[in-house]
């Protein structure tokens, strides 16, 4: 009965590694200004990536009309788009409950969001559904894999900011139940169980 109590007790202690994961919100103001963005958020589980058509990171910026500043910019400079551009957001591992604030937008439907899960798969098609800044909310889609943003048709393009997401954590019970084999195993070995 010893033994079993020590190994419930081993069980519980080892589950604090199985908590969730933390959720990061990227700000886009660890960098300067003009900063092209595509490998510095790595760390957290994110990378940018040039657009179709305007092939060019985006980049830290500053927009008068967003509510926080600065702003990660889509930019086809120097090239025939000034303002406006489109970039990918790419996440390696996957990631859950997405959000994120863009704008500011000058007509309805000028912005596209394409939402894809971990292997390429489409989950949503999106577009801002007003004037101005736009909060987006991911959460219901499940676990997303990359972000493709487009504000190529609104006037003077559009930004991006507040990006906050939470990675997929390690299966703790998967974890858990491979270390409570392992330990009965060990036992078993001893003869002692």
């Amino acid at each position: 009965m010893k033994k079993l109590i020590m190994i419930c007790a081993i069980l519980i202690s080892v589950s604090g590694l199985a908590r969730a994961a933390p959720t990061y919100t990227i700000t886009f103001d660890e960098f300067d200004l003009g900063t092209l963005i595509d490998t510095q958020y790595a760390p957290l589980g994110v990378v940018f990536l040039p657009g179709d058509v305007t092939p060019r990171l985006p980049q830290i910026s500053n927009n008068g009309a967003m509510p926080t500043m600065p702003v990660l910019r889509a930019t086809g400079e120097p090239d025939f788009y000034i303002f406006q551009g489109d970039f990918y957001i790419q996440f390696p591992t996957p990631v859950v409950d997405v959000q994120f604030i863009s704008g500011y937008w000058d007509a309805v439907g000028s912005g596209i969001i394409n939402v894809y899960g971990p292997y390429g798969n489409p989950l949503a098609s999106l577009s801002n559904t007003t004037t101005g800044v736009n909060t987006t909310d991911l959460s219901a889609l499940g676990k997303i894999g990359m972000i493709y943003f487009n504000s190529i048709a609104d006037g003077a393009g559009a930004d991006l900011d507040n990006l906050s997401f939470s990675p997929i954590p390690a299966p703790g019970a998967i974890v858990l139940g491979g270390i409570g084999v392992g330990l009965i195993g060990w036992l078993r070995r001893r003869r002692t169980l």
